[in-house]
């Protein structure tokens, strides 16, 4: 039979192994994150065409392109090739340094995401456009110079159902190749 005595000891018990658990999980979970493990919960951009700033550089999707194939071979089928443009400014020293180490991905309604293909990058009209086959860097390797302009074109090859819903992130470390990278990360919807 229950005593009122054994009440203050499940009181403390309900207590205090909730944060047992917790508390490690929590550590660790921030852990990776700051290592670049888990992705960072991406900052949302509210328009297309509106920039927004990603570890001191500017970043701006200027629109999507569906199907543009240009004598290419089509993708798999019940698959769409989708290119999101953007318009990227890169910042001064070390944030321009950074964007060797950017990456990109697709998202849809559903939570389903795809990185990017680059079956489709010898494509004519990517010939101007900047690599991000290595992160974003040019046919050399070096990231692009300091405040000018530079388009940016990510294909991915998504499902049919998944094209209208796509919204497109880009995820940069706020710090160097030595240290923690804690990315961060910027997340455009298209219109």
């Amino acid at each position: 039979m229950w005593k009122r005595a054994h009440l203050p000891s499940i009181a403390v018990l309900a207590v205090a192994l909730p944060i047992a658990l917790g508390t490690p999980w929590w550590m660790e979970r921030q852990e990776m994150q700051d290592r670049g493990l888990i992705p960072p919960e991406p900052s949302q951009v509210a328009k297309t065409e509106e920039a927004a700033q990603l570890v001191g550089s500017r970043w701006e999707l200027r629109g999507t392109l569906v199907g543009e194939l240009e004598g290419s071979d089509p993708p798999p089928e019940g698959t769409r090739l989708v290119d999101a443009v953007f318009k990227l400014t890169p910042g001064e020293g070390a944030s321009r340094k950074r964007l060797n180490q950017c990456e990109f991905r697709a998202v849809d309604e559903e939570g389903r995401w795809w990185q990017p293909t680059f079956s489709f990058s010898s494509r004519p009209s990517l010939e101007d456009v900047l690599s991000v086959v290595y992160g974003c860097s040019d046919s050399e390797g070096e990231p692009p110079p300091a405040g000018e302009d530079v388009g940016v074109v990510v294909s991915f090859v998504v499902p049919e159902d998944a094209v209208e819903s796509l919204s497109f992130e880009v995820t940069v470390p706020t710090a160097g190749p030595g240290d923690d990278p804690a990315p961060d990360s910027l997340r455009f919807l298209q219109e």
